[in-house]
């Protein structure tokens, strides 16, 4: 014996089996069976032959490194050695014959050729025949294991070899454990193809249980000739490897197709097989067909949560933009049937948390806006519709994936017709037609909910009442302490649909916006804009275009984008310009062909371009930064430090064209001021130009003036904006304050007069320099007003403190005069003091009362107030301005 084998498997000299098994894996290639089967034989040999120096390094040292004899003296045998050589050639050629060696019949009647041997040459061989075994590295333990009972090893071990009774104790445990598979199915053609299966399964089963997966996948992963065995536990084992390792294997897959075509296969096992199919078909990139088994996989219990993650790993690499789409249509919400008011909450279609979880794991920078826009949607609490109203508009009929979009926000947005269609719809793609499954799966849940939720039921029945005034049940107002039940009624809110005037007044006044969830535009195009949605298609027209319904669910989404947030809506329909084609005669298209327009690039320059007098457009730009409409639906966003700039710059071309005299109210409202006097008369002076009556009302302006009656005359826009310059006159100060009356002036004016958006403006900006001016009073360090303090002619009080006033001080002081008038003389002294003071406590009780009462307490208003007071102090008996005035804040009740 010498070091060739070692020259033969490419390594150094080493005790290391695991170094050993690599070796001899990387030669095998090299050596085929059936191309060279001497060289495979050889390799095995060398193989086995390092295996024995690794297990016992010392024994064998002495014959590796001596050379052989020239010449062997042979000794003869005896009768009893002869026999035992018999005994033990017969067993080692049993161990070689690829025939017998695994088969039990044939150990047995190895066994029983025992009984022509004597007694005391079995003893001797017994032994001989156990260091053979012990040293085969591939033995059938289950094999074996007949022939250590048959001679009692473990039983008589300690009397041949005590010093080696511990080794042979744990081969004899070995050989109780069995083979892990049935030998005998291993093809019978050649012994070395044997061993190489039987080592290649022995080491792939160890790794599998005592090293990390990564030794695993690199075993599996090197290139080796195995002939895999015709038995079924074993296959289903090391598919069980391939599996956790992820390694593909074509004989496995194609033993795999085999067992699933045999029709007298079980149907558990089919199944099991299909699913090792559909592993392997993924790991060797065959991605249709890999498709298709785990499609069908999904719908068995057992391997659902198996097939949904290969989904998910087939969708990440074949359809990316399907995937945060399939991990929607994934979920699996159980939903409990209603029964009571301690269940409903569980009634209601949710994400479940691995949902969630997969959806968190997405980097939303991989994808596109819109379906970065779905992802951020479903990871929020509440679903607000706003965050996908890009989304949703990019479905406009002929895109497939975002129709199925479309579907999987429905089932939170949708109302029973668009859950219907999402029912309806099919898809001839099969992975398409499995989310669109999953998604009508959804969707009869969430029909469910909506059509049977009692909550649901009776939330609706109120909205629906036709009467106008009927008083929202207290279980579903959100402002009462026990409107518990007001969460069902804002989901349904969360549906959009085509609800009748009734119950959008019903919305109006008992649901704050923040709470009609998508109904929020709707109701204020209906109460505050002027102009409605337009109508729902009838059922004749749905049925004769599928395509109906959806299209004007999809135009009214437009019109709540665009008043939503028209910038973003602008860049959107610009970059998306063939997504919005709009039949001529329709009220959006000139606002639409702005925004598709190259003649901007900036929200100044879009503003200045898009015709805000239309009166439905006008609507929309509520939420424009900056703009008229802003200002004029919300007073409050007025900056008074910015408006000069934002008139005379960003507004500079749309006021162009608007009505001189308008124009001339809103300068005046605008730079009335007295560091500006010059600057305000040379733009009225040149807005009149060469006009007579414009200059008239520009000098009346500049003067301050009234406008002259010749001009007001049958002319309902002079007579608005006499009506607002009055206003404007009274705010002159910076503690003057509107009262209520021209509060209501104000806020008439504005919601009627849609088509003059100029004098709608300076209503707005009347109101809001109201406000500027109630908010520099409220910023100053008054004294609080109570009702004792008698003597504060500048102070505050309330009736209640009036009446105090009066009742306490002047009221005993009259009557102490009246009582003291026939006892002494009127001109007394005392009685002259005691008639000064009950006079002036009367008058700063009056003072005091009417400094409560009106918000200017200018001269104007104290004249008129004395001549009215002869009658019952008529008066002192109004009502108190609740805001801070110049004279303080109210009288805390």
């Amino acid at each position: 014996m010498n070091n060739n084998f070692w020259q033969l498997l490419a390594i150094e000299k080493t005790t290391d089996i695991a170094v050993i098994r690599q070796a001899y894996r990387a030669k095998l290639p090299e050596y085929h069976p059936e191309t060279d089967p001497d060289g495979f034989k050889a390799l095995r040999e060398a193989y086995e032959l390092a295996m024995q120096y690794a297990k016992s390094p010392e024994s064998m040292a002495d014959d590796l490194n001596q050379e052989q004899p020239t010449e062997e003296v042979i000794k003869p045998l005896t009768a009893e050695e002869q026999q035992v050589k018999e005994i033990c050639d017969n067993y080692q050629a049993l161990l070689d014959d690829p025939v017998r060696c695994h088969n039990v019949n044939e150990w047995h009647k190895f066994v029983a050729s025992f009984y022509d041997y004597p007694m005391s040459i079995i003893e001797i061989a017994k032994w001989k025949m156990l260091d053979i075994s012990y040293d085969t590295v591939t033995i059938s333990l289950s094999c074996v294991k007949i022939l250590a009972d048959n001679l009692r090893w473990r039983q008589q071990i300690n009397s041949y070899s005590p010093n080696d009774a511990d080794m042979y104790e744990n081969f004899f445990d070995h050989i109780d454990r069995g083979d892990f598979f049935d030998y005998d199915s291993l093809p019978k053609t050649n012994k070395a193809v044997q061993n190489v299966t039987i080592d290649y399964a022995r080491c792939a089963r160890w790794l599998f249980w005592e090293k990390p997966a990564a030794e695993l996948t690199e075993y599996l992963s090197i290139h080796t000739v195995v002939y895999l065995p015709d038995n079924p536990e074993f296959m289903q084992e090391l598919a069980n490897w391939y599996y956790f390792a992820k390694s593909p294997n074509r004989g496995l897959l194609d033993y795999a197709l085999t067992c699933i075509d045999d029709p007298n296969q079980e149907q558990q096992i089919q199944e099991q097989w299909k699913a090792v199919a559909a592993m392997q078909y993924s790991l060797l990139e065959d991605e249709q067909n890999a498709l298709l088994l785990w499609l069908e996989l999904y719908h068995l219990p057992q391997y659902q949560e198996k097939a949904a993650n290969w989904l998910i790993l087939w969708c990440s690499k074949n359809r990316f933009d399907y995937l945060p789409l399939l991990i929607l249509a994934l979920n699996q919400s159980y939903c409990l049937t209603a029964e009571d008011q301690e269940t409903y909450i569980y009634s209601i279609p949710q994400f479940t948390p691995s949902t969630i979880s997969r959806l968190l794991k997405f980097r939303k920078q991989n994808y596109s806006n819109e379906i970065a826009a779905v992802i951020t949607w479903a990871l929020d609490n509440h679903w607000n519709y706003r965050q996908v109203l890009h989304t949703l508009l990019c479905d406009d009929g002929n895109n497939r994936l975002y129709r199925l979009y479309r579907h999987a926000i429905m089932l939170r947005h949708g109302n029973k017709t668009l859950l219907q269609e999402i029912l309806a719809d099919s898809s001839e793609d099969e992975f398409e037609q499995f989310i669109l499954q999953n998604l009508q799966r959804q969707a009869r849940q969430h029909l469910e909910w909506l059509t049977n939720l009692p909550p649901v039921q009776e939330f609706k029945q109120w909205l629906y009442q036709s009467d106008e005034n009927a008083t929202i049940p207290t279980k579903f107002d959100p402002d009462n302490e026990k409107g518990n039940q007001f969460l069902y009624g804002r989901l349904w809110l969360d549906r959009f649909d085509d609800i009748p005037f009734v119950a959008k007044l019903h919305l109006y006044r008992n649901v704050t916006y923040r709470n009609m969830e998508m109904f929020d535009w709707p109701i204020y195009y209906q109460f505050r804009g002027g102009n409605n949605l337009p109508k729902s298609p009838e059922q004749s027209i749905i049925e004769a275009d599928k395509n109906a319904y959806w299209q004007w669910y999809r135009y009214c989404l437009l019109a709540i984008t665009i008043a939503n947030s028209p910038i973003k809506a602008a860049d959107f329909i610009r970059e998306k310009d063939n997504l919005f084609l709009l039949p001529e005669n329709d009220p959006l298209v000139p606002l639409i062909n702005t925004f598709k327009s190259n003649e901007w690039q900036n929200d100044t320059q879009l503003y200045n371009l898009i015709d805000t007098d239309n009166q439905l457009i006008g609507s929309m730009l509520v939420n424009y930064p900056n703009s008229i409409e802003t200002f004029t639906d919300s007073p409050e966003e007025v900056n008074w430090d910015e408006i000069e700039q934002i008139v005379e710059q960003r507004w500079a071309n749309k006021l162009a064209n608007k009505p001189v005299s308008c124009l001339m109210l809103l300068y005046m409202i605008v730079f009335d001021k007295p560091n500006q006097k010059t600057k305000l008369h040379q733009i009225l002076q040149k807005l009149a130009g060469d006009d007579l009556q414009l200059k008239k009302l520009a000098n009346a302006f500049c003067d301050k003036l009234s406008i002259p009656s010749s001009l007001k005359k049958h002319n309902d826009e002079l007579q608005n904006i006499d009506k607002l310059y009055a206003i404007n006159k009274k705010l002159d100060k910076d503690d003057s304050l509107c009262e209520e009356e021209d509060i209501e002036v104000l806020e008439e004016i504005g919601q009627n007069n849609d088509n003059n958006s100029i004098i709608k403006l300076s209503s707005a900006l009347l109101l809001a320099k109201n406000m500027d001016h109630q908010k520099k009073l409220q910023s100053k360090s008054f004294p609080p007003n109570e009702w004792w303090q008698i003597w504060r002619w500048k102070g505050r009080t309330n009736l209640t403190g009036f009446l105090k006033q009066m009742g306490y001080v002047s009221l005993p002081l009259f009557f102490l005069i009246i009582g003291a008038a026939g006892k002494t003389n009127l001109n007394h002294p005392i009685m002259l003091v005691l008639c000064g003071l009950a006079t002036i406590n009367s008058v700063l009780a009056i003072k005091r009362r009417l400094n409560d009462c009106y918000s200017n307490g200018g001269i104007y208003y104290f004249v008129s107030a004395t001549i009215l007071l002869p009658f019952l102090l008529l008066p002192c008996w109004l009502s108190t301005v609740n805001e801070t005035n110049r004279y303080g804040p109210p009288i805390q009740k």
